[in-house]
């Protein structure tokens, strides 16, 4: 089945996405990420830079993130729930890391990659 229709991968892909995750007390956090793109018709990749709160909740919690994003034209929404995994060696890190360093912002090479499973469309 299809999760990931045309009109949403065009939002994750051109957007700013937000990534909610809980910790192990259930305090939610919300972080912007610029580098959220689908990977598949059912799956997501970031690269988590900076390696904070998000990286430590989805340490904790994998189950429990949710993105969303939103198309400034259209002002069309989509949230998104699922699984995370991280990733932090193989072709996928690798992939993801090589297209922060063409972003030229200077950033540090990632964390680690966060590829979600989609497991819940909510639009």
């Amino acid at each position: 089945m299809t999760i990931l229709i045309p009109e949403i991968e065009k939002i994750i892909n051109e957007q700013l996405c937000l990534v909610a995750t809980v910790n192990k007390q259930g305090k939610p956090n919300v972080a912007p990420k610029g580098t959220m793109r689908v990977l598949n018709n059912k799956e997501l990749v970031y690269a988590e830079i900076f390696g904070g709160t998000t990286l430590q909740n989805i340490l904790d919690n994998p189950e429990a993130i949710m993105v969303v994003a939103v198309d400034k034209e259209t002002k069309k929404f989509v949230r998104l729930r699922g699984k995370a995994e991280i990733i932090k060696e193989g072709e996928l890190y690798k992939k993801i890391s090589k297209q922060v360093e063409e972003m030229k912002r200077g950033f540090p090479k990632p964390k680690a990659a966060i590829k979600i499973k989609v497991t819940d469309v909510i639009s």
